[in-house]
């Protein structure tokens, strides 16, 4: 039975890549870079698939790195601590070139890793895939994580002269520039990873699709927990409990955005917002972010307790039918300008006041707003395929309170798909 075990160890694949590696090297044609470095920890995930705890607990400011290059002929890299060799065993990285760093007189994991090479100790499934991995690194072996880097440019620089490498943290590009005696010209490419990452891969839109299916259940469980004389706090401890439950987490430390009431359309003081009885007649606005394996879930829907009032109803239908609006228009080669400009004329068309509306696209994947450029954001920009898009429409009615509407969409050669099933329909609570 170890035997299987181990070889079923032995022959898991290699974690199928979340990298659009074809994009990636057009836009580092584009920006004429050579190669990127991720090392902060979505583009390190996004890169190589590695996302151990010491990672994701981000134990300290830069626990590794991962190297894309321009040429399809040249290797991308991982460069890792020793302390995730049995993590890289059972979660191998597709990235071909593994390479190892440890403090080797100072690293007590790096030491028990030699005496288990050394065949010291008891044997377990996974000592012997540990051993050969363990084997297969020694030569590339560096001290540090600069040490790895630098030894993977040294093998890869030759002759041809100066590289534009785009990092996402110019502290360690100029770490390795240093060591590299300026053989690498170092570029600023944390806009150039997230315009990558803007057009998903499908391993990307299978996490969303999972986030916004945990999302919908738990916005539902938050809607259940609102009563006549309960706190804010009761609905927005039940959606926490519910995302984690499913094994997301909440972002921030609520996860949800708003309140309820008529000042729940721009009270961000969350606890005093939270502290608050409900009351017949209050609107709740249900804004819930998290992520599941770091990718982001966000939907908005909007209710109240009791019977709504007939002005509620109609803000409801304005602000849904400006949302239908905004996507009808969304396909491939539309400007996210001209999408808002349908909803802005929905708000308008119905005699309210559009400065009270905001309306807001952005991306969502690795980042909860995720924009190609800092310019997108009120520029716009041109949408593609495989985009996953949110439109905020959020009407800010001085008696009433929030109307918040929101959901993750998928751009598809045609138009688009919706990754949550929850109807956009008022949630109403009896009182």
């Amino acid at each position: 039975m170890t035997e299987v075990v181990e070889e079923k160890v032995r022959s898991q694949a290699a974690a199928t890549p979340l990298v659009n590696r074809e994009r990636a090297r057009a836009v580092m044609a584009r920006h004429r870079l050579d190669a990127v470095v991720g090392s902060g920890y979505k583009n390190l995930y996004y890169l190589s698939g590695h996302m151990p705890d010491s990672v994701l607990g981000q134990f300290h400011d830069i626990l590794g790195a991962a190297v894309l290059p321009a040429r399809e002929d040249v290797p991308p890299a991982l460069c890792v601590s020793d302390y995730d060799l049995a993590y890289l065993v059972t979660r191998p990285t597709w990235m071909p070139d593994l390479r190892l760093f440890s403090a080797k007189t100072r690293s007590s994991a790096s030491y028990l890793l030699r005496m288990i090479s050394d065949g010291v100790g008891i044997d377990t499934q996974l000592r012997h895939p540990l051993r050969d991995l363990y084997a297969a690194t020694r030569d590339s072996s560096a001290e540090d994580l600069l040490g790895a880097l630098c030894g993977w440019f040294e093998t890869h620089l030759g002759a041809r002269g100066t590289w534009r490498v785009g990092f996402d943290d110019l502290r360690l590009g100029a770490q390795v520039a240093e060591r590299l005696e300026g053989r690498i010209e170092v570029v600023d490419a944390l806009h150039v990873f997230r315009e990558i990452r803007m057009v998903k891969t499908a391993p990307e839109v299978e996490l969303l699709r999972r986030g916004a299916h945990i999302n919908d259940r738990a916005l539902l469980d938050a809607g259940r927990a609102v009563h006549v004389g309960g706190t804010v706090m009761q609905m927005v401890d039940a959606y926490r409990s519910s995302v984690v439950g499913q094994g997301g987490r909440f972002l921030g430390e609520r996860g949800m955005m708003f309140g309820a009431g008529p000042d729940g359309g721009f009270v961000l003081d969350n606890d005093w917002a939270e502290s608050r009885h409900l009351g017949a007649g209050d609107v709740v606005v249900y804004d819930a972010i998290g992520t599941w394996k770091l990718y982001h879930m966000d939907i908005a829907r909007t209710g109240v307790v009791g019977e709504p009032s007939a002005r509620l109803r109609h803000l409801h239908d304005v602000v849904r039918d400006a949302l239908a609006a905004a996507e009808a228009r969304l396909r491939p080669g539309v400007q996210t300008l001209d999408c808002r400009a349908a909803a802005e004329a929905v708000i308008t068309g119905h005699g309210l006041e559009p400065m009270l509306t905001t309306m807001v696209w952005h991306g969502i994947g690795l980042d909860v707003l995720e924009y190609g450029e800092p310019a997108h954001k009120t520029r716009g920009w041109t949408v593609e395929a495989n985009m996953a898009l949110n439109f905020e429409v959020f009407y800010r009615d001085p008696e009433v309170g929030g109307v918040h509407l929101e959901d993750t969409v998928l751009i598809t050669p045609t138009g688009l798909e919706h990754l949550s099933a929850l109807p956009r329909e008022l949630i109403v609570t009896p009182a």
